[in-house]
């Protein structure tokens, strides 16, 4: 965080040039007015950091925590975890297109995606259908979707899953985001 300062602190101290024809007494009242401009203005830079004013320690810590090199930041993300990639709208569009098979609309297999695990816990809202319709119609690599749709037949051959609409889905996410999501016990 920089701080910004206000008045003469945010401006360059200009001394008055010294003539051609200056004296060695002009150039000492120009330097003696330079030095108690300056002494002036650290009064104010004490103020503006709210540190007694002779406090050098404390005015040093107080400066030097505006630069970056002394802030402190978290490893950990912040805010709300992503759930959205490109991967798990691949795998709504794969599920949206396995119950188009059973329901007449998207809208109508949004809906049923949206009362159902995982998508239940990524749309936690009383829209949550429109959410999905919404992530559904986000563009999707043809060449995932196709590799996802192989993936599912062959585990659909294998027995590992039934050929139920969203099953695919479901292992799938079960997996990869059950452990990072805390669930409520209650």
């Amino acid at each position: 965080m920089t701080r910004k300062y206000s008045d003469d602190l945010a401006k360059p101290i200009k001394l008055a040039p010294l003539g051609l024809l200056h004296t060695p007494e002009h150039c000492d009242a120009r330097s003696k007015a330079h030095i108690a401009e300056v002494e002036r203005r650290m009064g104010l830079l004490f103020e503006a950091h709210g540190v007694i004013a002779g406090d050098w320690k404390n005015l040093c810590w107080s400066l030097a925590l505006d630069l970056p090199g002394f802030q402190v930041t978290s490893s950990q993300p912040v805010g709300r975890r992503k759930c959205w990639d490109e991967l798990t709208r691949a795998l709504l569009v794969l599920s949206i297109d396995e119950l188009r098979a059973v329901e007449p609309s998207v809208t109508a297999a949004t809906q049923r995606l949206a009362e159902q695990e995982p998508w239940l816990q990524m749309v936690r809202h009383a829209k949550g259908d429109e959410r999905l319709r919404s992530e559904s119609t986000r563009p999707t690599d043809p060449r995932l979707l196709s590799m996802l749709r192989d993936s599912r037949d062959l585990m659909i051959a294998s027995g590992q899953i039934t050929d139920e609409p969203g099953a695919f889905a479901r292992k799938y996410l079960a997996v990869n985001y059950a452990q990072h999501e805390p669930r409520n016990e209650q």
